[in-house]
């Protein structure tokens, strides 16, 4: 007779890899999608505007400093809920422990 609960673990094993597999596929597209809407940001504002290369870089430069640390991303602050107190992280649109609204200072916030 076949043991139910070693049966369920041994299938949820073997499905475990695909379903990262998909969702690292997901995010790899996604990342794809927003790195070619960048280059076309950027086409547009170089074909419009008189910046250069050296523009953008010294922005980036400047932009990943924004946060204390030159490491190529940008760290998420973490701020406190105006009704509770506590700290909010600011991927949230509302506070985990009492349902307050966050407002949202950027609309790279909502990202």
């Amino acid at each position: 007779m076949i043991n139910p609960i070693r049966h369920l673990t041994t299938v949820a094993d073997h499905q475990r890899p695909r379903a990262a597999a998909g969702d690292t596929q997901a995010l790899e597209n996604r990342l794809d999608r927003l790195a070619l809407i960048c280059m076309a940001m950027w086409s547009l504002i170089q074909s419009e505007t008189n910046l250069t290369e050296d523009d953008l870089l010294a922005r980036v430069k400047e932009i990943d400093l924004m946060d204390g640390t030159a490491d190529g991303k940008i760290t998420r602050q973490v701020a406190k809920c105006g009704e509770c107190d506590r700290p909010m992280s600011t991927r949230h649109t509302r506070c985990i422990y009492c349902g307050s609204g966050q407002l949202i200072a950027s609309a790279f916030d909502t990202v």
